[in-house]
């Protein structure tokens, strides 16, 4: 299963949410709400695969809240001299794996029939 929690322009174009936005919604309540079903179902005892993300501000939330409830190591293609130090220290306290990975190298990859 594919997920892309941000970034979509789907089915409209003309708005903005902006950080402070994200964060708000992740900061409800009930903080798991923003997790679809179908994921809180599936990610019970399964690894995460991250393609293509940055672990800062509120992706980090987003990807420590997700990642609750699932397997204890978890994998991110990376570009190691693209990562910041504090990305590094997410991905150690997240239990993140990273695979150091041209990310279209990494698409290609995982394209191939």
């Amino acid at each position: 299963m594919l997920r892309k929690p941000h970034g979509g322009v789907l089915p409209v174009k003309s708005f903005l949410i902006t950080d402070a936005d994200y964060v708000e919604v992740l900061t409800e309540i009930d903080i798991q709400t923003p997790v679809p079903d179908i994921i809180k179902e599936r990610r019970n005892g399964r690894s995460f695969l991250f393609i293509g993300c940055r672990f800062r501000s509120a992706f980090a939330i987003y990807a420590r809240q997700i990642t609750k409830r699932s397997a204890d190591v978890h994998y991110a293609i990376v570009d190691p001299q693209a990562l910041s130090r504090n990305e590094l220290c997410f991905l150690v306290e997240q239990h993140l794996t990273p695979i150091a990975i041209w990310l279209p190298h990494a698409i290609e990859m995982l394209s191939a029939k």
